[in-house]
């Protein structure tokens, strides 16, 4: 029979916390304060300047213990800390047991940065020096044109031609497709091989029917300071010359972006909303080889992507005279936004936009595009969840990053309604101050909860509805796409799922690094008799961690020590 079943545990979560002074013996904590009963299957959040107050009775039952640091405030270096468990009058006192991340990560580790990430911070950062002196009526520019617009027309634009943001070049376009809400141009220097007529007009309509309903339906509508009622799409062989053909195998490639630099008074804006696109190039004449139907594919999820910027820049920036959002809540409103896409064709299932060629698989071809890159991303954030912080980007925004980034705003979107990414992008508030507003709650209550619901979601051998409600998902199932990823590549993907729970020691303390913006998740299994225990979460050699990082210990009554392995 199962003890944890049928008894609830008890932690002591106090209002303050005293140790005794004036001597040379060992301090010992004493604490006064309610006791807040945590059933089995549910959670306790508490600060960790009350953790040595946490009582787990001795009742034999398991729990999840997962230290985190609730904050966007701090440094990218590891923060010592200890985490353990003794008797109430040895919490101080207890020997210390080495963990396995000491000396491990001397800066922290976000997993590499691509090409496209760099350029993407680079854009980013430099849209929030914008001044507000910026945004009086940009200068027209010979793009700017009033409708109709016709096929066949063209327009000359100023392009970024490096990595680095500094050098624009010149290049002279076609229209080549006129929608409701797009206009597709096609520059002149197209390499040969590239999109027929019937390829842009079917890329068009995507961008016109689909993809631009489901950003602006989800985070609202983007400027229109050219007065057109348009967002231009250029497809340009100078994006595809960003990318040193020499790096594309390594580092990836710039497939696309959004510059605020067009939506200002700046030198090199075009004044108007344009989204840039690499073109075709199968034989590599202008950088790396690029073949039609991958440029297709991958326009596609760059779109709604890079549209999410745009709408955000406008929102935060144009509309209300704020500042662009920060980076860890702009990019992974931008990865919600491919989600979205990958949403919108799973629920045309079934029907003949479904179309799966593998039977198998989760989902249909036409969504794969947009929501295969989220799932690699938070396998690999998963894997560190103590060393990848989803709110301090030290990398400027890898895909491990943007990753967490991701699994936080699609539990909040699952928690809150998917409405509050319109909320989000729609304000001047950024980064934590923007959550919290949104939600209605603190940001320390709502991350306790989701570094639980990381690993809560789905327990082996229970409903999904045995977690709470605020402690797992509800529109993924991310044991379910673990698994999956793992059976189709295990070489790749090493593990059924990626979080592995470690042992917290009793009458002892784990020595250990975090990085704030991180949680860490253990497992301690009480005897069956005896003393209670109190847990233990402090800087490393006992001191007090800074206010700023709102450390807190979150706590699950596992409702069996089987689901917490």
């Amino acid at each position: 029979m199962n003890r944890a079943a049928a008894v609830a545990a008890v932690l002591a979560a106090v209002s303050a916390c005293s140790k005794s002074s004036g001597s040379t013996a060992p301090p010992v904590d004493t604490c006064t304060g309610a006791t807040v009963t945590v059933a089995v299957n549910q959670v306790a959040t508490v600060p960790a300047a009350s953790a040595p107050c946490v009582s787990l009775p001795a009742d034999g039952s398991t729990y999840l213990v997962s230290p985190n640091m609730a904050s966007e405030n701090g440094p990218s270096t590891p923060v010592g800390i200890e985490v353990g468990s003794a008797p109430p009058a040895a919490v101080d006192v207890v020997p210390q047991v080495a963990g396995d991340f000491v000396g491990m990560m001397p800066a922290m580790n976000a997993g590499p940065r691509g090409l496209r990430e760099q350029f993407d911070y680079m854009l980013r950062s430099r849209e929030r020096t914008f001044t507000p002196a910026m945004r009086r009526p940009p200068v027209a520019k010979a793009i700017t044109k009033s409708p109709p617009y016709h096929i066949g027309d063209t327009a000359t634009f100023h392009v970024l031609s490096t990595l680095t943001g500094s050098t624009y070049k010149l290049d002279t376009a076609l229209v080549s497709y006129i929608g409701n809400h797009i206009i597709i141009y096609l520059s002149i220097r197209a390499p040969a091989g590239g999109f027929a007529p019937s390829d842009i007009s079917a890329l068009g309509t995507t961008f016109d029917t689909d993809l631009y309903g489901i950003d602006t339906l989800a985070f609202g509508a983007p400027s229109d300071i050219d007065a057109n009622g348009h967002v231009f799409v250029l497809l340009s062989p100078v994006v595809n010359s960003i990318t040193p053909s020499a790096q594309c195998a390594t580092q990836g490639y710039i497939a696309g972006y959004f510059d605020g630099t067009d939506l200002v008074n700046l030198p090199n804006s075009n004044s108007s909303e344009v989204f840039y696109s690499i073109v075709p190039d199968p034989a590599g004449t202008v950088s790396c080889a690029h073949a039609t139907a991958t440029v297709g594919s991958r326009m596609l999820a760059t779109f709604i992507h890079e549209f999410q910027h745009m709408i955000s820049f406008n929102q935060h920036y144009l509309v209300r005279g704020g500042q662009q959002e920060v980076t860890w809540l702009n990019e992974g409103m931008s990865h919600i936004a491919e989600e979205l896409g990958s949403k919108f064709y799973e629920a045309l299932c079934p029907g003949p936009r479904c179309l799966k060629t593998d039977p198998t698989q989760l989902f249909p071809d036409s969504s794969q595009g947009f929501i295969g890159g989220d799932l690699g991303n938070f396998y690999s954030y998963l894997q560190g969840t103590d060393t990848v912080s989803a709110t301090i980007f030290a990398n400027g925004g890898s895909l491990t990053e943007r990753g967490a980034a991701w699994l936080f705003l699609r539990w909040l979107g699952d928690l809150k309604g998917e409405a509050i990414y319109r909320s989000i992008d729609q304000t001047v508030l950024v980064g934590v101050p923007n959550i919290e507003a949104q939600s209605g709650e603190t940001f320390p209550a709502l991350f306790g909860d989701w570094s639980l619901a990381l690993y809560a979601d789905s327990l082996p051998g229970f409903a999904r509805a045995t977690a709470p409600t605020r402690d797992r998902y509800q529109s993924r199932n991310l044991r379910a796409l673990s698994y999956r990823e793992f059976t189709i590549d295990p070489a790749f993907f090493p593990l059924p799922f990626p979080i592995q729970t470690r042992t917290l020691p009793l009458s002892g303390k784990v020595s250990a690094s975090m990085f704030v913006g991180t949680m860490m998740h253990y497992k301690i299994t009480m005897p069956s008799s005896g003393s209670e225990m109190r847990l233990h979460f402090a800087a490393n050699g006992g001191g007090t961690l800074p206010t700023a990082y709102n450390a807190q210990i979150s706590v699950l009554h596992c409702p069996s020590s089987a689901a917490c392995q």
